[in-house]
């Protein structure tokens, strides 16, 4: 090979050796912006918060209850507190609050939507026309004794549905017979606007013929009759239990494990045991389940993503390194040569020094 050819040669097998240095420094580039990203998925997976499913310990809580009596008690709150009733001398340490089922005599209203009234004028000789509900046939009030202990429970429970339902006509024709409640009439004819029948629940329902009580039309019997579409409402007395809330000073009493055992309650003298059991809000429960489910589903969502995205790294990060392995044996093949043109252009210079070497 002569000098210029060798030259030639060597520059070429340097510029590819250039080009090839070059690649490598791209592809090494490229894999440590892919190892980045990858170091940023798996920190992003590291932050990440792992649902964990709800205990019902967490919506669980300690219920106390105390009988006085043949009523239970619910204590709803327990306060520190320190106080010293100054009649009896006794320092109360707590403040409870607690629930107690009270029995309260009550006027109730029913609604029918439906109730098919009519007034049934086709009697035998010698009785009255009578109304009708359906199939229930209604008592009109001036026919019973007021010397029979019915009268009493009807009056009773008229004074209430009227004092609980002042709004209703059977309110307003009590209130006008009995000037608003002061006085009962001893005699039952005032009383023949108000007709009454006993329900399927034993109850005494009320309720007028609307001829009574000057322009009230609506909770009456002749206006259901005139717009039969139209519900009628009745009324009838009963005991309902409520709840009635109390909060007093007391004295609680405490075991080693901190749980309350009796309860003194203030301007009392009796101590009464409490009873313990644990109560769990269930519907809190499983609105918490339910929302881990969902937390759980989304954590392994992103999961699933991440993992994905690592995967397309990977395979991008192999890739590059088989190439980066066939650009490194292409080095070696291009150093190999140039080492060999090397020696090539070592022996021209030589033999051309030599030939005017005296």
């Amino acid at each position: 090979m002569g000098m210029a050819a060798s030259q030639a040669r060597w520059i070429s097998l340097t510029a590819r050796k250039t080009n090839v240095e070059y690649e490598g420094q791209q592809i090494n580039q490229a894999r440590t912006a892919l190892a980045n990203q990858s170091s940023e998925l798996w920190n992003k997976l590291y932050k990440m918060d792992v649902p964990t499913p709800p205990s019902t310990t967490d919506f669980s809580k300690t219920k106390y209850t105390f009988d006085i009596g043949d009523s239970t008690k619910t204590v709803t709150d327990i306060q520190a507190a320190d106080y010293t009733d100054p009649d009896d001398g006794i320092n109360y340490n707590s403040y409870i609050t607690y629930t107690s089922d009270v029995i309260n005599y009550k006027g109730i209203r029913n609604t029918n939507s439906t109730p098919q009234v009519q007034l049934v004028t086709e009697v035998p000789e010698g009785e009255s026309p009578y109304y009708m509900i359906g199939t229930r046939k209604l008592t009109q009030m001036s026919s019973c004794s007021p010397t029979s202990d019915d009268w009493a429970t009807y009056t009773t429970a008229l004074t209430q549905i009227a004092k609980d339902w002042p709004d209703s006509t059977v309110a307003k024709e009590w209130n006008s017979i009995t000037n608003n409640g002061q006085s009962v009439p001893t005699t039952a004819e005032p009383f023949e606007h108000i007709y009454f029948w006993t329900d399927g629940q034993k109850h005494v329902n009320f309720t007028v013929d609307g001829k009574g009580v000057q322009g009230a039309v609506y909770d009456t019997l002749d206006y259901s009759i005139a717009n039969p579409n139209e519900a009628l409402h009745s009324y009838y007395a009963d005991n309902q239990t409520e709840k009635q809330t109390l909060s007093k000073y007391a004295v609680v009493e405490y075991d080693s494990s901190g749980r309350a055992t009796s309860v003194q309650l203030e301007k009392s003298s009796a101590v009464y045991d409490m009873t313990t059991s644990t109560q769990t809000d269930d519907d809190a429960y499983n609105d918490a389940m339910n929302q881990y489910y969902y937390d759980k589903q989304v954590y392994e969502k992103h999961v699933q993503d991440i993992n994905a995205k690592t995967e397309q790294i990977q395979t991008e990060d192999r890739t590059l390194e088989l190439r980066l392995r066939q650009l490194d044996t292409e080095q070696n093949a291009l150093q190999t040569e140039m080492d060999a043109v090397h020696k090539v252009i070592s022996k021209n210079i030589e033999s051309t020094f030599k030939t005017f070497d005296s």
